[in-house]
This record gives structure tokens, sequence and C-alpha cells, in this order.
């Protein structure tokens, strides 16, 4: 099926070009059920546009995986060129782990280690 909502796509390339525009190369890979391989379906740029998707896109790094959320296809002509030009938009996306873009804390700072580690905590020593 390619490039459409709800496909998921592996990022290569991110390049921020202002607050409410960031372009990133992706592509989109099927597995070939006769050979078992994969073949691409879908490999280019998406323009990934409104403020919230383009700060989400920027944070990307090479290799992430992402499901596409609303995207559109344009095309224009350009008669003196004879030459058509396809435009990939994007208006937003989620992380293919499912964790919305967010980068793990680091296991909530440890879970909050104590310098007492394993043993009991003295009563006495808190000051209330």
């Amino acid at each position: 099926m390619g490039f459409h909502t709800g496909a998921y796509a592996t990022v290569w390339q991110v390049e921020q070009k202002s607050d409410r525009w960031t372009k990133i190369r992706v592509s989109i890979s099927r597995k070939n059920k006769d050979t078992g391989e994969y073949e691409d379906e879908f490999g280019g740029f998406i323009d990934c546009i409104g403020s919230a998707c383009a700060v989400k896109a920027a944070r990307l790094k090479p290799r992430d995986r992402i499901k596409l959320g609303d995207v559109d296809v344009t095309t224009k002509y350009d008669k003196a060129k004879n030459i058509t030009y396809t435009n990939y938009k994007m208006m937003g996306f989620e992380m293919a782990d499912g964790n919305g873009g967010q980068q793990p804390q680091r296991q909530q700072a440890q879970q909050q280690s104590s310098p007492y580690e394993g043993e009991n905590e003295p009563e006495d020593e808190y000051p209330f």
C-alpha cells in the first residue's frame, strides 16, 4: 500500500527547516511472502508541517520507526520545464513503539534510588 495514513516507516534523515516545518527522509517496506525478503514500497522525503508535528519530527533520530498520521499528497506540473513535482506532507505521527515521541526518562531516575540500597532505612534520621 505504500505511503498512507497508518503505514509504518523507518526514518533515515531529519532536517529541521523552521519551527513549523521539518523534512524527513523515510522508507516503507513490505515483506514479500514468496521470497521472505523486504521490498521497498516507498522511499522519499516528507514535509512535517504544523508546529506540533515539526517540533516532534525534529526530535527523531535515524532508524526510528513511526506510524504515519494524517498525510497529504499533491502534484504540481511545471509547464515550462515539462516536469511534475510530487509533494508528500504529514500533519501528525506516532512513534511505532507507542511512547508518543517521548524519550524514556532513565527509568524514572533509577526509581528514586535511596542511599540505603536494600537496607532498612533508619527511622530516627528523618528531621520530622
